[in-house]
């Protein structure tokens, strides 16, 4: 799965294995519970949960499934 991870440091796009939106909030609030500083949020995320960073296009963001926006910290389907 694709998600796209929206924030005011820059834009991320990381890959990994299929979860819930619901799964991915809990992941999301975990990690933001452990970081510092917002800009170290994909690394820890990806770390943690085994997802790759993936060079950022627009192609890849508009094939997201879901956006993790860390400026409001909400989970939303990028597809609804």
């Amino acid at each position: 799965m694709i998600v796209c991870i929206e924030s005011f440091f820059g834009d991320k796009i990381i890959s990994g294995k299929k979860c819930s939106i619901t799964e991915l909030r809990k992941k999301m609030k975990t990690v933001v519970e452990l970081i510092e500083k917002t800009e170290d949020f994909a690394s820890l995320f990806c770390r943690m949960y085994s997802f790759d960073e993936l060079p950022y296009t627009e192609d890849c963001q508009r094939e997201a499934e879901f956006t993790i926006d860390l400026d409001t910290y909400l989970v939303f389907n990028r597809r609804d």
